[in-house]
């Protein structure tokens, strides 16, 4: 995989993961039918890292800054 595909794939995915976050919470009905609902998603809290510590700091010590 080249590396233009790479950037493309993240492109990809961060707007995937932004238009998640836009989009109202689901439900389900009485009738087991999937629906909207009108309340917001709650985005998780921002700044939180779900990597490997050895990952992480490798990235640092690279100058890599997510």
């Amino acid at each position: 995989m080249e590396n233009k595909d790479k950037v493309s794939i993240n492109i990809l995915i961060s707007q995937a993961y932004e238009k998640f976050w836009d989009k109202n919470k689901l439900s389900v009905d009485s009738d087991g039918k999937v629906f909207r609902t009108n309340v917001s998603r709650k985005r998780p809290m921002s700044g939180v890292d779900f990597r490997k510590p050895e990952t992480i700091k490798k990235d640092r010590e690279n100058g890599k800054v997510y």
